[in-house]
């Protein structure tokens, strides 16, 4: 084997094959020094860590505008449009021209043979769509089919399997009457019980005859203080908005509208207004039974004539 042939760089100033010894103006590097890039230590490009390459998503444009819902071309009542005889009628052959009629004019026959083409291509077309629509419709009817079939097979199975084992030992133990969800009335229990349902259903039913004439009875009672005429209305409106009016006026100053007597009473001063206990106001400590028991009389009435009072 020839020993390696060794190279010799020529300095360009000793213009002689190089020794051993190194010039002092030529340096030889193996490597290519790289530029820094000029950012400082707080950039996040300060070191250089590889990305790996990463394909961009091409997203499609969007499509403006709605289209519309296709109709069904073989309806469930519809007739056989693949047959001869609807064919023949949706796309019936040219009609024969008579003998009678004018000639066509010679510089239009290129015309002319040119539509009878176009007219025979349509009718072609017409029949061979309708024969492919026919039979894609009948593929997707069978796998839909098939699907459909496939899903109630495996629901049966599924329904009639019997229980697993991991199951069975695991499900607590309950007693075989307990486990019946069927029971059987005797003719005694459905007598006493249609019994019992009728007897809950005439009661609903006078409960309510009973509510209806409470309510007649009351709207006759109001009826006395319905505006039905223009002068009633009239009145009214005078006795409400008169100045005079002192409807709600109280001991301070004098008010226009409901809210210058007061927040309406709650259901603790109510309790308290009865049961004599202090409320924060010193005269109704001090008033008797009389205003409360006249209107527990007037409801006691109400109660005991069956009516408003």
């Amino acid at each position: 084997m020839p020993p390696p042939r060794t190279s010799t760089i020529v300095c360009s100033q000793l213009r002689a094959p190089a020794r051993p010894f190194r010039c002092t103006t030529c340096q030889f590097s193996t490597s290519t020094a790289l530029a820094l890039p000029q950012l400082g230590p707080e950039s996040p490009n300060y070191i250089h860590v590889p990305q790996p390459p990463q394909p961009e998503a091409h997203y499609l444009p969007r499509l403006k505008g709605i289209l519309p819902t296709p109709r069904k071309i073989f309806p469930r009542n519809s007739p056989n449009k693949t047959s001869p005889e609807y064919l023949s009628a949706v796309t019936p052959d040219p009609k024969p021209r008579p003998k009678t009629s004018t000639p066509p004019n010679p510089a239009h026959r290129s015309q002319i043979e040119w539509k009878t083409k176009l007219a025979e291509h349509r009718r072609r077309n017409l029949r061979e769509s309708l024969r492919e629509l026919k039979s894609r419709k009948d593929r997707m009817d069978k796998r839909l089919e098939t699907r459909s079939n496939a899903k109630l097979e495996l629901r049966e199975r599924l329904l009639t399997a019997p229980t697993p084992a991991d199951e069975k030992h695991t499900t607590p133990s309950i007693l075989s009457s307990a486990l019946s969800a069927s029971y059987t009335m005797t003719q005694s229990e459905r007598d006493a019980l249609l019994a019992r349902k009728k007897a809950n259903h005439e009661r609903h039913a006078s409960q309510k005859v009973l509510e209806r004439r409470n309510a007649l009875h009351t709207l006759y009672m109001n009826a006395r203080d319905f505006i039905v005429t223009e002068q009633a209305l009239t009145d009214a409106v005078e006795r409400a908005f008169h100045p005079d009016n002192k409807q709600f006026d109280n001991e301070a100053k004098r008010g226009l509208n409901v809210w210058n007597l007061g927040y309406p009473e709650t259901v603790k001063e109510l309790l308290d207004t009865a049961n004599k206990e202090d409320t924060g106001k010193a005269l109704l400590r001090y008033i008797g039974y009389a205003e409360l028991t006249d209107k527990r009389m007037k409801r006691l009435g109400e109660e005991l004539t069956g009516g408003k009072m």
